[in-house]
């Protein structure tokens, strides 16, 4: 089914964004505009978007760069590198959780990392983290 994004939203690690008009399968069409996140277009022949404009499932932007780093066979991050584009005006950086759930579902949260000298920081932090946890290990083996 044929949908025009009224709200952002996430389906299959996919970010759609507002304005975008998608095809998705006809059950999670239903439930995006279910959930007020889409509506339904019914489009005249005058008005019908080209083909080439529709986005479809997994035809979306991609990450420019992305790492991924396995914590276990059920759990990985992944830290990725988007191009300028939809909401925003520069490249953004995310961070995402990959999580396999009781059932063997996959999970996933992603957040927005800062793109300036926060992120510097950031990674200061975590670096001195990481030194702090080597001196804590090496202090219990004494």
């Amino acid at each position: 089914m044929k949908i025009k994004v009224t709200g952002n939203f996430l389906y299959e690690g996919e970010e759609y964004e507002k304005g975008e008009v998608v095809e998705l399968p006809d059950s999670i069409a239903r439930s995006v505009i279910d959930k007020g996140y889409g509506e339904r277009t019914e489009e005249t022949s005058e008005e019908k978007t080209p083909p080439e404009e529709i986005k479809k499932v997994g035809e979306g932007r991609k990450p420019e760069w992305k790492r991924k780093v396995w914590i276990s066979e059920d759990r990985n991050l992944s830290i990725s590198v988007w191009p300028r584009g939809g909401k925003f005006d520069s490249p953004s950086l995310t961070l995402e959780e990959n999580r396999r759930d009781d059932s063997g579902n996959w999970k996933s949260n992603r957040i927005y990392l800062p793109t300036g000298s926060t992120l510097v920081a950031l990674s200061e932090h975590l670096k001195s983290a990481w030194n702090e946890l080597q001196k804590m290990k090496s202090e219990e083996k004494e």
